[in-house]
């Protein structure tokens, strides 16, 4: 029997709309986060010791996201009304997961691979890594007032422009690989696998943007 009087009690009934906010605004700080330290390090052409350095911090940002993910999962559990549609709130959660367990990847394969000098292509992903990063947590902020639809909107059609932008970056980028780099197989073989972990890191930006154009259909 649920006690519909105790403020503690195991399913909310009525439920605080703000925790859902705050922990999908924490989520989106943490896809920011892990973007802006991907960024900020690979702009100067670090030594190898601060790419390493750089992709231990990420991974510690990737926990971060995920402690934020149960949490919001054990609220989604013990909530009755949910002040968006409950599939909806679940899948802003994995999408914005797995934008920063993208970028962690990213991470990971500039220390195995040793990668050192970012080749421009390479630079250009990372530039609109962060920018669509910035835009995703500024629509998930937006999604506490759902009246400012047209902002929302304008949010959401910047990462899919940014994403467009990747799919051309892509497309450079394999081209040359393949055209004018391929004189050693393992050097290819580690670009391809780079290029397409750092597409796919925008790809899901661009997935956090249809669920937000998703809520709004429903809502509008």
């Amino acid at each position: 029997m649920i006690d519909l009087a105790g403020p503690e009690a195991h399913v909310r009934i009525f439920p605080r709309e703000v925790e859902f906010f705050d922990l999908l605004e924490s989520q989106a700080a943490v896809v920011a986060k892990a973007a802006v330290t991907l960024a900020r390090c690979l702009e100067s052409k670090p030594p190898f010791e601060r790419i390493v350095a750089m992709s231990e911090q990420i991974h510690s940002i990737e926990h971060e996201g995920d402690d934020i993910v149960h949490r919001l999962m054990d609220r989604l559990n013990k909530t009755f009304l949910t002040p968006l549609d409950r599939e909806d709130i679940y899948r802003l959660c994995t999408r914005l997961d797995d934008v920063v367990d993208f970028i962690d990847a990213v991470a990971k394969r500039l220390v195995t691979f040793r990668i050192e000098t970012l080749t421009p292509h390479a630079v250009e992903f990372v530039r609109i890594i962060e920018c669509s990063a910035a835009e995703v947590e500024g629509g998930i902020r937006l999604l506490r007032d759902l009246r400012r639809h047209e902002e929302i909107v304008r949010q959401c059609t910047r990462i899919n422009q940014l994403e467009n932008e990747a799919d051309q970056v892509m497309r450079d980028a394999l081209n040359r690989l393949f055209n004018e780099e391929a004189h050693d197989p393992i050097y290819v073989i580690k670009w391809k696998d780079l290029y397409e972990h750092l597409e796919i890191a925008t790809d899901k930006c661009e997935d956090v943007a249809n669920v937000i154009e998703t809520v709004l259909v429903k809502y509008s």
